[in-house]
């Protein structure tokens, strides 16, 4: 058997495999950190498809110490009866419970707590922008006690395991990074005064539970900041865990002030903490497990099989796919619906207080209501467009039993999908592609090429029902174009249908003008961003804005804000207030949805639908989300 798929003991307690569904806010609870049929239906549908123990989302010991409103606590007892229920409810799914406990230090908000955040040192949090103030000895024994207290009340109610939370810029990390501790007394300093109070808290909590379930710590092994938490300092706090008697290391990176590396986007490679938990596994003889991108099944298995590991915590890829664990387990690699690192629906939507969804994976977040059902009567169903709506809808409606056959004008499927990995770093959009390609094989749906511009010619298929998803096109410039002006559109850019000179205007700094910013800065090209408004990228995710506009700004680019374009002539782009001297002018200022068909079809079908972009141009999600709904009802 395959050593990915045998159990491991952690202390005393035995996971029947080395997954660990990595802890990670969610937003499903309730307002106050209440449980309900959301989040219990969100983690029992992962902890029945196979995963070894599941890690709740950090659990705030105090008031003060929570960090967004939907966090589970430990101190409100009143919320205990629902969480004991949940801990029963995966237990019975199939899966182990291990109960996070943390405290959010520098990295609260009194927006969330009402209550001044507590910090070792009063910094605010760069992110948040707020104003903790420096814990003094009250503040020291009260945390520690609420610890205690919290972890003491997860065993009670029948967690599996305990885990201290060391990292990611919380409380106990930020008194061990030099980043955010600053004090002169005998908690600030040398490492050893830095990690004081982290390790009482750790042995007040092992001293109360430890014999009834393992304790261990989730660390950030590098903060990656440049007078952060370092690897060096880092391997020395898990040696002194190990010493203390913690029961396995979890291994995570960064602080809210490096967010980019706690939950990773496309730009960060996958599997980047491996080379960190290999090096830690030569220190340590408690298990290691590690996260961090692993959206790979060749990946995941190569880290346990070579002992690169023991465990590996997965997060994402679990909201990406359920099933993850089976599909590895049965070897049925190509029906993986892998995480692409995108953050727009999961931890984009947590940050707002909203729960985690998936761009890839329409039913994440709606385990309750979006269920595939067999149909009651077969259709034909015929689906125009191969694009994520269209390709959607087919994988649903054929589950369902429907006879299913996609139409396109042009021979390869996934629409806009392609376009989207195009620009640097982008490049994991085509493994959803993939997916839904694989499906099709998978289940027999048919492809023709076919560009539909009239009912007559879907007469031939005799549809019952007939999904339009034919997605959008691009605005056109709104501007005059003088003769000898060069003016192309971003998608053309990006599929190098055209070219364009060497000094270049993109007008638009959106997504897609940004994107296009950075593919033509890559090809060093002087770029100028032209944006009617008063910044760039302002769809960005909190996980990317920093990383993509500093790229841009190293690359050279321009930015010309509050601008509006009045005109294009030969050699410049024309500015309400001034001009700006290129060879060429990209456009990217929005799309259009094709709604002419539609209309049409409705003349002479009974059941027409259309979906995603073909509707209203947005995000993939919503293009995924609506092929779903429409092919879940028919």
């Amino acid at each position: 058997m395959r050593k990915l798929f045998t159990p491991i003991k952690i202390g005393n307690l035995e996971i029947k495999n080395r997954f660990m569904m990595a802890p990670m806010e969610n937003g499903h609870a309730s307002f106050g950190g209440g449980i309900n049929d959301s989040i219990t239906a969100f983690l029992v549908e992962r902890a029945k498809n196979d995963v070894g123990i599941i890690i709740s989302g950090s659990i705030a010991v105090t008031p003060e110490g929570r960090g967004l409103p939907t966090q589970l606590c430990s101190y409100d007892e009143s919320l205990l009866p629902g969480m004991k229920t949940l801990v029963d409810k995966i237990h019975e799914a199939g899966s182990l419970f291990g109960a996070q406990l943390y405290h959010a230090g520098r990295q609260a908000t009194q927006a969330v707590t009402g209550i001044q955040p507590v910090a070792p040192s009063a910094i605010p949090c760069a992110i948040l922008g707020n104003d903790p103030r420096e814990m003094n000895k009250e503040d020291f024994k009260r945390i520690l006690d609420a610890f205690v207290i919290g972890a003491r009340r997860m065993v009670d109610i029948g967690f599996d395991l305990i885990e201290v939370h060391f990292a990611h810029g919380y409380l106990l990390h930020s008194f061990l990074s030099p980043h955010s501790n600053k004090r002169t007394d005998e908690y600030g300093g040398s490492l050893e005064n830095r990690a004081r109070y982290p390790f009482q808290v750790l042995k007040a909590v092992m001293d109360e539970v430890k014999g009834q379930v393992p304790v261990t710590i989730r660390i950030s092994i590098d903060e990656f900041l440049n007078d952060g938490l370092t690897f060096e300092e880092a391997k020395k706090i898990c040696i002194m865990a190990e010493e203390l008697g913690v029961d396995a290391i979890s291994i995570s990176a960064a602080s809210y002030d490096s967010v980019e590396y706690i939950i990773q986007p496309m730009f960060i490679p996958q599997g980047f903490l491996v080379k960190y938990a290999e090096e830690v596994k030569k220190q340590v003889k408690i298990p290691v497990i590690v996260a961090g991108r692993l959206n790979s099944a060749e990946l995941i298995e190569d880290i346990v099989e070579s002992g690169k590991a023991d465990m590996v915590a997965i997060g994402r890829g679990l909201i990406a796919d359920e099933e993850l664990v089976v599909k590895i387990k049965n070897k049925d690699y190509k029906s993986i619906r892998y995480c692409i690192a995108c953050n727009q629906v999961c931890i984009d939507k947590v940050f707002i207080g909203q729960g985690a969804k998936c761009l890839v994976n329409p039913r994440a977040g709606y385990e309750l209501t979006r269920k595939v059902i067999p149909a009651k009567h077969k259709k034909k169903v015929v689906i125009i467009g191969a694009g994520p709506a269209g390709l959607e809808a087919a994988r649903i409606a054929k589950l369902r039993g429907h006879d299913v056959i996609v139409l396109d004008k042009v021979d390869r499927i996934g629409g806009k999908l392609e376009l989207l990995s195009i620009p640097p770093e982008k490049d994991t959009f085509i493994k959803f592609r993939d997916y839904l390609y694989n499906q099709m094989v998978r289940l027999g749906v048919k492809f023709e090429l076919v560009n539909v511009t009239s009912p007559e010619q879907l007469k031939p298929y005799n549809p019952d029902v007939v999904i339009v998803a034919t997605g959008a096109t691009q605005s056109p410039p709104n501007f005059p174009i003088a003769p000898g002006a060069h003016v192309v559109m971003a998608e053309d850019v990006l599929t190098q249908k055209v070219e364009v000179g060497n000094t270049v205007a993109v007008i638009g700094g959106g997504l897609v003008g940004a994107e296009t910013a950075k593919f033509l800065c890559s090809q060093n090209k002087n770029v100028h961003i032209v944006e009617a408004l008063d910044a760039i990228g302002k769809d960005y995710g909190a996980t990317y804005i920093g990383h993509n506009l500093s790229f841009l700004t190293k690359k050279g680019v321009i930015s010309h804000l509050n601008s509006k374009v009045v005109g294009a002539e030969k050699g410049k782009v024309v500015l309400e207030h001034g001009s700006i001297a290129v060879d060429s002018i990209v456009v990217a200022v929005g799309y259009r949805a094709n709604t002419a068909l539609a209309e049409e079809l409705k003349k002479h079908f009974k059941e027409v639908y259309t979906v995603g972009d073909a509707l209203s141009p947005r995000r993939v999600l919503d293009a995924s989300s609506e092929g779903f709904e429409v092919a879940n009802t028919i």
